[in-house]
């Protein structure tokens, strides 16, 4: 049971149903999904509470580790934000809560708060109908580089698994190969990797992995999840870019194409964390719109 505040408990496995009652009125926030909470909590520092009938949790900053407070739900909001931003100042030396959704914000007092979108923690929303189309993208890098794989690979194979039957150690190996053609010598002392291997132990029907083979060779994969009719969210993917750089292209393109035939709608890619490489590589898909997320603190 998730205590109430100013007491918090480290996030467990078996909070999943709690943390998704608290989530599931609002738009799939990257932040708030559990399965990426979860995945992410790599060094066990994350916790939660609930004040005033809302979910309270402790963050660790996703490139300075430093400690944040920001909370999601429909009750209460400012005198919840006030409460936090208090025991924020004593307790981390912060007067601010960070990752607040949209939704959330929008319900603040004006004339006690001010509020910053925060443009590099924006979720990526994109079109999976348009996704499903970008191989006739005519003028767009992408849509060239799956022509031309299609044309040079035409015998490549997607293979669609559960977490129950996903070939984890040839995932595993393909992720040690992404590591090595980013030059990185040890690949299991990634962050991100150890997120993966904390994925793999989740056993969620809705968690997919979809991997493209060249021959027998596993040279790429995604991971996603499937959240209601309307949304997906990805946790991963990785590319060995030696085979053909239009790995990834086509993957997602693959991966929006199978999306589609469900009715799916909506496929979130989650933030770029202001790295301009991630933010290009977003940017380049036409994304259609932003689930946002701001800073608060109080007006002085």
């Amino acid at each position: 049971m998730i205590p109430k505040f100013p007491e918090f408990k480290h996030l467990e496995l078996n909070d999943k149903d709690e943390v998704i009652k608290f989530t599931k009125k609002f738009p799939p926030y990257s932040d708030f999904n559990f399965v990426s909470m979860w995945s992410w909590d790599i060094h066990n520092k994350m916790m939660i509470s609930e004040l005033n009938g809302n979910l309270v949790v402790l963050f660790s900053d996703y490139i300075t580790e430093k400690h944040f407070l920001s909370f999601i739900g429909e009750n209460k909001i400012s005198d919840t934000a006030l409460e936090l931003i208090s025991f924020s100042e004593k307790k981390y030396g912060s007067n601010f809560l960070k990752l607040i959704p949209e939704e959330v914000m929008n319900v603040l007092k004006k004339e006690i708060f001010k509020l910053d979108g925060d443009r590099d923690s924006y979720d990526y929303i994109y079109s999976i109908a348009n996704l499903s189309n970008m191989n006739n993208w005519s003028q767009n890098t992408s849509g060239k580089g799956i022509r031309r794989f299609i044309k040079s690979n035409p015998s490549y194979t997607v293979k669609q698994f559960s977490g129950e039957d996903a070939p984890k150690n040839e995932l595993k190996k393909m992720f040690k190969e992404w590591a090595e053609n980013k030059n990185i010598d040890d690949h299991f002392e990634l962050n991100e990797y150890k997120a993966f291997e904390r994925l793999l132990e989740i056993k969620d029907p809705n968690i997919k992995f979809l991997c493209l083979y060249l021959g027998d060779i596993l040279s790429g994969f995604t991971v996603y999840e499937i959240l209601s009719n309307d949304f997906v969210i990805s946790h991963f993917a990785k590319a060995n870019k030696k085979h053909n750089r239009a790995i990834s292209d086509v993957l997602n393109w693959e991966e929006a194409k199978i999306l589609n035939k469900k009715g799916i709608k909506y496929y979130n890619w989650e933030q770029d964390l202001g790295m301009s490489g991630l933010r290009y590589s977003k940017e380049k898909y036409k994304h259609s719109f932003f689930l946002k997320k701001f800073v608060v603190s109080k007006l002085s």
